[in-house]
């Protein structure tokens, strides 16, 4: 007999399996990745990968979320600035890597085709985002940022220059990435 627990488990078992070669399939040929292609290389029926994720866009957005939340793990600690940095440097790491920088190109590609794909990307970036507002706020509440700024505005300056030096195969190093930081939180000072 089996345990009520076993057909869950099988189920999360399944779902990382299809994730994990979306992920693969992404990094390796970008956004033109079908549901076929997922099915043939990773065993898993087509309409088993249907029942979980309805569309081809929502398979490849939770695929760069489930990248997303392994490679920019959230940061703790007492100092705001350090956590913003930290998270800047993991960033950067991510988007040196081909498949963080294939992910996003392939995002954006599929973006341009598919406007749920649009609304998912920015429900993911903001989710992201959510990250570093953390110890923005912090920053803001200590007086040492301006409380007039929208700090998602301040970390968008740290980030989205990265994200353009990806998608032009440029990498970012860990000292560019604090350069950013730098940059960015002096701009935004009390």
């Amino acid at each position: 007999m089996t345990s009520a627990t076993e057909p869950r488990r099988r189920g999360a078992v399944v779902e990382a399996t299809v994730l994990d070669t979306t992920i693969a399939l992404l990094a390796e040929r970008g956004a033109g990745l079908t549901v076929d292609d997922v099915a043939a290389v990773s065993g898993v029926h087509k309409t088993t990968i249907y029942r979980r994720f309805e569309t081809r866009e929502l398979l490849i957005a939770a695929a760069i979320r489930r990248v997303g939340e392994a490679v920019v793990p959230p940061v703790d600690g007492a100092d705001p600035r350090a956590a913003i940095e930290a998270l800047a440097v993991s960033v950067a790491a991510a988007l040196r890597t081909p498949q963080g920088a294939n992910i996003l190109r392939g995002a954006i590609a599929a973006s341009a085709t598919a406007p749920d794909l649009v609304a998912l990307a920015d429900e993911f970036f903001r989710h992201r985002y959510g990250l570093a507002l953390v110890p923005l706020r912090r920053l803001v509440e200590s007086g040492a940022l301006r409380h007039d700024l929208d700090v998602v505005v301040v970390w968008e300056q740290i980030v989205n220059p990265m994200h353009v030096r990806a998608l032009c195969g440029r990498a970012t190093t860990d000292a560019e990435a604090r350069q950013l930081v730098e940059l960015a939180l002096r701009g935004a000072r009390a």
